[in-house]
């Protein structure tokens, strides 16, 4: 007799793995497919969670819901998986001109910053601080390999990779398994998905970035400039990133290596050797809003998708209202809903 899933999850990386930890705790059953080395986008991110977007000092979307409680539900799930994996850090964004000041304190007085952001007229050495720092606060790093590491560990998973040519959907089967619902969580490969592909307009981003060794002293933040600075370990920095629109190439380039070394070179004033250039694909939505939702024809089937750079602070509350959505028939927020784009 074949066994029986309550749901496959296709895609084991941030918010595959976060969906097969939401509908578990639905107590539904799970099986990720995730096949080795696919989750290079989610193994090479920089982890960050930080309510503050663009360069105009903007409280992103849903800040309240999705960074309240953000830092307790990863310690949850440390303590679940028995691991390691988050750790809250104040953002200090750098301001870098007179004119971003004055952006800055045309906005301190809104109510939108209370809990998030406060101003110091702060040096800090090796850094380019004249015009001051903003504090940002409730935000986060996730060890996204740690993480990976322990949902692998622990989370049942099937490390081969999927083979749409095995999956019956008129039978509800992949191969000999049977399966109640499958939710993808493919990322940027949802663009190679057959049942999604043409219903969807998802544009793969690739982000690059560099480590560094440097002096610079690291004093638990993440420094954001014209580049981010996230402390790793000794005296090496991880710097990004850049942002290539509708590039899927798995390889970085001289040019964004180049880009991301001017950008630095604006904001560090300490020598640094550079050490290390990689790349990671991350999926956007044309909207630049996640993709949450069920196939129109296949009422089984589901997505979730879209997360770009934010997976870390968006998915935790996202795939909590897909589980809800899934088991208990709770509406999606209509700005996520895939219908949206049909």
């Amino acid at each position: 007799m074949s066994e029986t899933i309550d749901f496959i999850i296709v895609g084991g990386g941030i918010s595959g793995r976060l969906m097969q930890l939401a509908l578990q705790n639905q107590g539904g059953t799970t099986l990720v497919f995730d096949e080795a080395n696919s989750n290079q986008s989610s193994i090479v991110a920089a982890g960050l969670a930080n309510p503050l977007v663009g360069k105009f000092f903007t409280i992103g979307w849903r800040a309240n819901e999705f960074f309240n409680g953000l830092t307790d539900f990863y310690q949850d799930l440390e303590n679940r998986l028995d691991a390691h994996f988050y750790k809250p850090c104040t953002m200090r964004r750098i301001i870098a001109s007179a004119g971003e000041q004055n952006i800055w304190l045309s906005k301190a007085h809104q109510s939108k910053y209370v809990g998030f952001c406060d101003f110091s007229p702060e040096p800090i050495p090796g850094l380019d601080t004249n015009f001051g720092i903003l504090n940002v606060h409730q935000g986060g790093e996730l060890d996204t390999r740690l993480f990976l590491k322990a949902c692998y560990e622990n989370l049942p998973t099937d490390n081969s990779k999927f083979d749409f040519g095995l999956l019956n959907m008129a039978k509800n089967r992949y191969g000999n398994l049977k399966f109640k619902h499958i939710v993808f969580c493919e990322g940027y490969k949802v663009m190679e998905n057959p049942y999604f592909n043409t219903l969807l307009n998802v544009v793969p981003t690739k982000g690059e970035l560099i480590e560094i060794d440097t002096e610079l002293a690291p004093k638990g933040d993440i420094y954001l400039g014209s580049v981010f600075l996230q402390y790793l370990y000794d005296r090496r920095w991880r710097v990004g990133s850049t942002y290539s629109q509708g590039d899927s190439s798995p390889f970085p380039t001289e040019m964004m290596k180049n880009d991301l070394l001017v950008k630095l070179d604006k904001t560090l004033n300490l020598p640094y050797t550079l050490v290390e250039h990689y790349c990671g694909i991350r999926p956007a939505s044309i909207d630049r809003k996640p993709i949450l939702g069920t196939h129109p024809l296949h009422k089984n089937m589901h997505l979730v998708n879209g997360m770009g750079s934010k997976s870390v602070s968006l998915a935790p509350l996202l795939t909590q209202e897909m589980s809800e959505y899934l088991i208990n028939n709770t509406p999606l927020q209509p700005e996520v809903d895939i219908q949206r784009f049909w």
